[in-house]
């Protein structure tokens, strides 16, 4: 009995140990993810998926960091199985986690990412499952900045889908969800006032307002996004693009 009360405890200790481990692990991702260091961020959580399989909190970070890898990548092949892997995970994620609203983003980003790598009829069914997931994920925490940046990509892309082809995807595929300019200038707008400092949100919002015919507010929104801080490689690409934009303006 004495022999097994010992191993008991050890095997205690191990699984102790091990939880401490991948928890660390899991902190010292987010420091990476937090400073831009994708490709380290990806690294670290790979070592904890191996000693904690199937932890959701792991399989949620990693999917965010192949989100946000799969706009790194310039080959379509590369870009496509990067955003197949986020999607693989955010679903078991978001599955596992019902009520987590980062989750559910997460997989509303996947199917955002994978929309223009895949064929129409499952960019179709991608665009809806972002619009259903952004939504729960809002409706869970009603200040997801990320939630709002979703949907208002989502509402500018719909909205000036050609009423044409907007008429008969809805014939083949089933009536979408109503969209508008006006909901999507809202949810740019709302991304911005809760994560003012986040590149991206700046410069969606002003690549939108281009296309609008809003050239003036277009400008401040690009005069922006030159005045923050880069964090992530893509911040950099839209500081870039920026200055290009702020050019022709």
């Amino acid at each position: 009995m004495k022999w097994i009360c010992i191993t008991l405890n050890l095997l205690a200790a191990a699984l102790a140990s091990g939880s401490e481990d991948v928890n660390r692990l899991i902190s010292d991702a987010q420091k990476m993810e937090r400073s831009g260091e994708t490709d380290s961020a990806i690294t670290i959580l790979k070592e904890a998926d191996k000693l904690s399989p199937e932890n959701t909190e792991v399989e949620k970070l990693l999917a965010q960091q192949y989100v946000i890898k799969v706009d790194d990548e310039t080959d379509p092949a590369a870009k496509k199985t990067l955003g197949e892997m986020a999607l693989g995970l955010a679903r078991k994620a978001a599955e596992k986690l019902p009520d987590d609203s980062e989750a559910q983003v997460t997989l509303a980003a996947a199917y955002g990412k994978l929309c223009a790598l895949v064929d129409p009829k499952t960019e179709l069914e991608y665009s809806k499952q972002a619009y259903a997931e952004a939504t729960r994920g809002l409706q869970l925490n009603p200040d997801s900045d990320f939630g709002h940046l979703i949907l208002a990509q989502w509402n500018y892309q719909m909205a000036f889908l050609n009423p044409l082809l907007k008429g008969l995807t809805a014939i083949v595929y089933g009536k979408f969800p109503p969209a508008s300019k006006e909901q999507a200038i809202a949810h740019y707008k709302r991304a911005i006032e809760l994560a003012p400092e986040r590149i991206v949100h700046h410069a969606e919002f002003a690549k939108a307002l281009d296309m609008m015919g809003e050239p003036a507010a277009a400008r401040e929104e690009w005069l922006k996004v030159t005045e923050l801080r880069p964090v992530y490689a893509q911040d950099r690409r839209y500081q870039e693009m920026a200055y290009k934009r702020l050019e022709a303006h």
